[in-house]
């Protein structure tokens, strides 16, 4: 696939001359042949069964050609085709793609659409100027969820369109934009029509359409402007214009977050016969909003006197680098001044040279001159002589290379500048990535990475359903001479890892699967597969690391965000399917260089958090994390875990059950009570996680006056709130989501009654998944209503509800909210132990973020 994306408003350039001479022919002989016989043979004979997988061979092949020569693909002509590889009955495809979640056969599915990419490829090939061009009057920047006009204007090309042909407004599946209407002009997202040709006039129509630009999982009906009546010849123009304002429409409203590439995909059938042949997407460009917060990022280690930089950068509500005015700023480190920053436009200052000559951890506050915005960078542990450093990066991240938005030059920049990422992978969805996308990946590679500074690495995600392995992100060493293996090539996870082991070192290559399309916890490579991903933006799916462990494998523990939308490393759960953090991976290497980060990576030295820049340092008898331990019966798990916010637990897991745990927030009163809302992710079988649990409804607090609310657990500022009543401040309204974590309302109470209740009523809700299951359909939960009173005691009111065979819990209990923000800890076991004897650590802050340590092994064997 190629998305097209480039930075002139003419976007259609000429691939090949039909004449060209054989010697100057972009195909090797043998495949020219083969793609000549592809194009006459689906004239005489649609493909079917019998020919549907040498028919998507050769033209995979003959796609990633015409890619590399500059050609502009089909965007789902990667995925149709491993569909194809991936599931070769056309039974099993049905029953995979269609029949097992009820949805219909969008366009005749993946045997048809082999037939109308030969089509399209075959025109772009022969007919260079057919198809025409497409320009944008104006790319933006636009500020999110601003009301904008904007027009595309399509010229038709050497190919007349036809009557019954017409235009396809499409909308990518991610943007939270508005749908387009055609029917109220006063109202917004109203799109319009016009043509340079008087006589032309278009109908509204629709069709279903399924992929990146419809519906992901299933088919949702697209506009069409359906052309009546005299064609359209070469010149002729057609004008598509989003939010025409000339009724009264306010406009059309962009979506919430930013990246440097919005699409606005166009189709067009010039042949009046369902095919729609894609026009190049105009990169559009959304910004920030106003400044509504601030963060900073420092380095998490450093040595007495080192100098080192804090990036200050101002955010919008969606956690977009803000726009406009930028105030003034206070920045204190341990509550003492530590420098200013003076008011600008520029919303990212960098302070450089600060450094400190004592031992200790530092922490800071970024503070606007008027009060009103306020914010905190992550801890800084200044130590006499560190070992090692930790190091901060994402191994799972996406643009619109694949089915997200954005450019690869986008997404490195705003992980180096903004996330202030130490490390990085762009692990496209080989699904839609082409030969061409590959090669742009491997230069980004080389451009982006400075040694010291920040480290990009080279990856892929290998994108294949459970029932054939599930998805694995591919990490490389060096992007020099590397192949990816896509799953186009290698369709299950057995070919994958012989391809991987056959055409690379081992030592340079790196498999981490990930649970929410889960990687099959039965196997793992011993000499690749290192690392499991149990946490990003899908929830969080400890689960998933357990039944590795549990299997023998020895892995460690790392998360991601899998943001798609630009933002790696910092990104924000904004879409409507998502609601929790991106996770990050933490490294403990003693140098910021590609090998020393690629070596902590393949020898465990890692350790997962949902975002937060938790410093973790955990031994075990002196071994640590990631590590195997010489075999004994006693033994000392130590630890100290430096927080970004105040730390609620620390439990220590051993073999998958929790053996140890601290409560830091237990209190026998105080002002504060906290009402929490948790699901689990396990699936029912080896399947995708459990769904997404939503929580709505209101409460209720009597016997106490609430004075104050805190909803710093909630991640999703479009499906997450809580609100006070106008009314009545004791009555707040709430929506929250849940998958494997915990969401939490702190309540600050002022009363002298002796009994305090919550009543508690929530709505109906239905579970949502990112990736479907296979074998159980999202569970609809009744409307419930019950009182939780609070204790006089720690312990907590609880009320279990049960899903099926899920119990899904609300408690109610009184907490600390000064907790401190560092704990050390230290526990001795000797109980039943047993050769191969596996701990790892978990925490959990008060504002919902956790980290996990990667295991300690004792004794045993390690893989051969």
């Amino acid at each position: 696939m190629r998305t097209a994306i480039v930075v002139i408003c003419i976007f259609y350039v000429a691939t090949l001359d039909a004449t060209v001479a054989e010697e100057h022919d972009y195909l090797p002989a043998r495949l020219r042949v083969q793609v000549e016989k592809l194009k006459r043979d689906v004239v005489t004979a649609p493909t079917s069964r019998e020919t549907l997988r040498t028919r998507a061979l050769v033209l995979w092949r003959w796609a990633n050609a015409f890619a590399k020569q500059g050609g502009l693909l089909p965007v789902e002509l990667p995925i149709n085709v491993a569909m194809v590889r991936a599931f070769p009955d056309q039974r099993e495809l049905r029953r995979a793609f269609g029949e097992v979640r009820g949805v219909p056969w969008a366009g005749g599915g993946p045997v048809r659409a082999i037939d109308r990419f030969v089509r399209e490829l075959q025109v772009r090939e022969e007919q260079p100027r057919a198809i025409g061009t497409l320009v944008g009057d104006t790319q933006g920047p636009f500020p999110a969820e601003s009301f904008q006009t904007i027009r595309q204007t399509y010229t038709v090309g050497s190919m007349p369109m036809r009557s019954g042909g017409g235009v396809m407004v499409a909308k990518h599946f991610i943007a939270d934009h508005g749908q387009f209407q055609t029917t109220d002009p006063k109202a917004k997202d109203y799109v319009t029509i016009t043509s340079s040709n008087p006589d032309a006039r278009f109908v509204v129509d629709s069709m279903p359409l399924s992929g990146m630009h419809g519906g992901l999982f299933s088919p949702v009906n697209t506009l069409i402007f359906r052309l009546e009546g005299n064609d359209l010849g070469p010149g002729d123009t057609v004008t598509v214009t989003y939010g025409d304002r000339a009724g009264g429409s306010p406009g059309f409203q962009v979506q919430s977050y930013s990246n440097d590439a919005f699409p606005l995909p166009l189709y067009v059938d010039l042949e009046a016969k369902g095919n729609f042949f894609s026009l190049p997407l105009i990169p559009y460009k959304v910004a920030g909003k106003a400044v509504h917060g601030v963060h900073g990022f420092a380095p998490s280690v450093v040595k007495v006197g080192e100098r080192f930089e804090l990036s200050v950068r101002s955010e919008d509500v969606y956690y977009n680098r803000a726009s406009g005015p930028i105030p003034a700023y206070d920045v204190l480190a341990n509550d003492r001044p530590l420098r200013s920053i003076a008011a600008g436009n520029e919303p990212i200052t960098v302070l450089e040279n600060l450094g400190f000559d004592q031992p200790g951890v530092y922490r800071f506050r970024i503070v606007s001159k008027d009060g009103k915005i306020t914010g905190v960078a992550n801890p800084v542990w200044v130590r006499e002589d560190p070992e090692h450093r930790i190091y901060w990066g994402e191994t799972h991240g996406h643009c619109g290379f694949a089915e997200g938005q954005g450019t690869p030059d986008g997404f490195f920049r705003f992980g180096r500048d903004d996330a202030r990422l130490d490390f990085l992978t762009h692990s496209e969805h080989d699904l839609w990535m082409d030969d061409h996308e590959w090669e742009v990946l491997k230069e980004n590679v080389e451009k982006y990475t400075e040694e010291g500074r920040f480290i990009a690495l080279l990856g892929y995600e290998w994108t294949a359903r459970a029932e054939r392995g599930g998805h694995h992100n591919v990490v490389f060493r060096s992007p020099r001479g590397r192949k990816r293996v896509p799953i186009q090539e290698a369709p299950s996870l057995t070919d994958l890892y012989h391809r991987l082991a056959h055409e690379n070192e081992t030592r340079d290559v790196l498999i981490i699967p990930h649970a929410h399309e889960p990687g099959d916890y039965r196997h793992s490579h011993p000499h690749m597969e290192h690392l499991v991903e149990i946490m990003s933006m899908h929830g969080r799916h400890e689960w998933f690391g357990i039944m590795y462990l549990r299997h023998g494998h020895q892995v460690g523990f790392v998360a991601a965000s899998d943001d798609h939308l630009s933002h790696p490393g910092y990104a924000s759960p904004t879409t409507r399917g998502l609601a929790d953090s991106g996770g990050l991976a933490a490294v403990l290497a003693p140098e910021k260089t590609t090998d020393a980060i690629f070596d902590a990576l393949k020898n465990l030295d890692a350790y997962a958090t949902t975002g937060d820049r938790i410093i973790l340092d955990v031994q075990l008898n002196g071994t640590g994390m990631g590590k195997r331990a010489p075999f004994a019966e006693e033994r000392t798990i130590t630890g100290r875990v430096i927080g970004t916010a105040p730390i609620e637990s620390i439990a220590i897991v051993k073999n998958g059950r929790d053996v140890w745990e601290r409560d830091y927030l237990r209190t026998d009163s105080g002002r504060f009570a906290r009402v929490t809302f948790a699901s689990s992710s396990d699936p029912v079988v080896r399947d995708s996680p459990r769904g997404w649990r939503r929580w709505i409804g209101r409460l209720s607090v009597r016997g106490a006056r609430v004075v104050g609310l805190d909803t710093s657990s909630l991640f999703n500022p479009r499906s997450e709130w809580a609100r006070t009543s106008e009314d009545n401040p004791n009555q707040i309204e709430f929506s929250a989501w849940t998958r494997g974590s915990e969401k939490s309302l702190v309540l600050e109470l002022d009363g002298a009654s002796v009994e305090k209740v919550v009543d508690i009523s929530l709505d109906e809700s239905t579970e949502r998944y990112s990736t479907p299951s296979r074998f159980r359909r999202p569970a609809t939960i009744p409307v419930q209503q019950f009182t939780l009173r609070l204790p006089e005691g720690p312990e907590p009111s609880t009320k279990e509800i049960a899903v099926e065979r899920f119990v899904d819990t609300v408690t109610l209990r009184r907490v600390n909210p000064e907790a401190p923000q560092e704990q050390t800890f230290e526990f001795v076991d000797a109980k039943d132990p047993q050769r191969g004897d596996y701990y790892y650590i978990r925490v959990r802050q008060t504002n919902g973020a956790m980290a996990w340590s990667s295991p300690i092994w004792v004794g045993g064997y390690a893989p051969p």
